[in-house]
């Protein structure tokens, strides 16, 4: 407890550093005349804080000196090293300060084949190393360990869309009220409480038009930095293949994942399917079962696309969400499967015809 003396009733600044939630700033902060109290967070706490300072990420050549502290302990590379490939590596870290220490610690006195090694893997998404992994992933655990059950599955739910990607504002809040059994409010409840612990980010995308703040969801979307949504990948990848809450394609590949194939004669258990492909002929299909699938997510760029052939026999279907990221509109071939979705409640198509 503070206690001011006849000295001390002037101005006086109280700096808290790294909290983590509501609770704890309302146990920490003083409201007396002349008392000023800087916050510093993860987390956004419109209730108590009145003003907010945003961080952003840092520039090329901070995020680059970071990288190098981390890594040479100094600011700059040495003659020994190649530059263009440390740059390279550091580059795929997208100023994110703490991927810049982890990751540049974590190849300290590695030898080339390790550094390119790091950047190939760091470019497909991959983690450099387990430890590399580990490292990261304990670091930022407790921004989501600290979430209401229901919260954290929402939170998971935005690794099922394609990396660098806006998420329509209305797709996301369907899909939570088909998948968590909560209403409208309640989604867009979530949505703002994870927008105000900077796990993710809401954009208006008509700022300039007259109305109430998100009076139409349309006029919004989602983003998430790349490396929270790895976590959320990560997070929803511990168990076995078929046994997962949400199968998803991390990255947009050519056809199906081969692992995938090779486990297509036991049912998958996933309650969201997420899919990235180009384009899809009926031959480049495979037959799985989706028994208990709610929501599928197809992710595509091109002029023509094949629906899968297993959609059709997925009988608690309730959203579906098809996406193309191609120059021109898709036309489609397979319609037949949609007369099959008895359940389907939620329908979003973009960029089709």
């Amino acid at each position: 407890q503070l206690k001011l003396g006849p000295r001390d009733r002037g101005p006086v600044l109280v700096i808290l550093d790294d909290v983590w939630s509501l609770s704890q700033l309302e146990a920490l902060i003083f409201k007396f005349p002349g008392c000023k109290t800087p916050v510093v967070s993860r987390f956004k706490f419109p209730s108590l804080v009145t003003r907010t300072y945003e961080m952003e990420l840092l520039n090329e050549e901070a995020a680059f000196s970071v990288f190098c502290r981390a890594a040479f302990d100094q600011e700059s590379v040495p003659q020994t090293a190649d530059k263009k490939l440390v740059r390279q590596v550091a580059a795929e870290c997208r100023g994110l300060p703490l991927a810049l220490k982890v990751i540049g610690a974590s190849l300290r006195d590695q030898p080339p084949k390790i550094w390119l090694s790091a950047k190939n893997r760091l470019s497909r998404g991959e983690a450099i190393s387990d430890s590399h992994e580990t490292k990261l992933l304990e670091r930022m655990a407790a921004s989501i360990e600290c979430l209401s059950g229901k919260v954290r599955e929402c939170f998971l739910d935005l690794g099922c869309f394609p990396e660098d990607k806006k998420i329509p504002l209305d797709v996301l809040i369907n899909i939570w009220m088909e998948i968590h059994d909560m209403d409208e409010p309640d989604a867009f409840a979530i949505l703002v409480e994870l927008s105000n612990k900077n796990l993710l980010t809401l954009v208006n995308d008509a700022q300039n038009k007259a109305g109430d703040l998100y009076s139409s969801y349309h006029d919004f979307s989602v983003t998430q930095h790349d490396v929270l949504r790895d976590l959320a990948l990560h997070m929803s990848g511990r168990d076995a293949l078929n046994n997962r809450r949400r199968l998803v394609m991390p990255r947009r590949e050519e056809s199906l994942p081969r692992h995938w194939q090779r486990n297509e004669d036991t049912p998958f258990e996933a309650q969201i399917v997420s899919i990235h492909t180009g384009e899809m002929k009926e031959s480049d299909w495979f037959q799985m079962s989706f028994p208990k699938t709610e929501v599928l997510i197809l992710n595509f760029a091109s002029a023509v696309y094949c629906l899968p052939p297993f959609i059709a026999t997925m009988q608690n279907l309730k959203a579906l969400v098809m996406i193309n990221y191609g120059t021109v509109s898709a036309t489609f071939d397979n319609l037949s499967a949609f007369t099959m979705l008895n359940d389907l409640r939620s329908l979003w198509l973009e960029k089709i015809t």
